[in-house]
């Protein structure tokens, strides 16, 4: 019984692997790239209520947050919807071909890059236009 559990213990595991890593790059994403521009906003909000005044500032935050969070609102209404009308069935094969097309951009690169071929045409020499002397 062992030998035919085993490959399904190895894919749980690799899975669970994979999972744990991406949730740790995640923490380390947030810890050293967002939670400093939070402490930063923050600091800025508290030097700008100091200069400005308290009132002047939280209304042009609210007024910001508000057109901002209408706009947000309106995006996530209409995402919703879209995903709403598309079929179960549609939305499985998108995951499995985003999944899909992820594995394969790790695993295969292409022999040219668009910077090799915008580089090899930057240096092609341009036809002389006769000039009438």
């Amino acid at each position: 019984m062992d030998y035919v559990l085993a490959p399904f213990v190895w894919l749980l595991g690799t899975l669970v692997s994979i999972a744990f890593w991406l949730l740790t790059q995640l923490f380390w994403i947030v810890l050293w790239l967002v939670l400093p521009i939070v402490v930063a906003a923050f600091v800025a909000l508290r030097i700008a209520e100091r200069v400005l005044g308290q009132d002047k500032v939280r209304a042009w935050v609210r007024a910001r947050t508000q057109t901002y969070g209408a706009a947000a609102s309106k995006r996530a209404q209409r995402w919703l919807f879209a995903l709403g009308v598309v079929p179960v069935r549609v939305l499985f094969w998108f995951v499995l071909y985003a999944i899909w097309h992820s594995v394969v951009s790790l695993l295969w690169r292409p022999r040219w890059t668009p910077w090799q071929r915008a580089w090899a045409r930057r240096w092609r020499r341009q036809p002389q236009l006769e000039t009438k002397a």
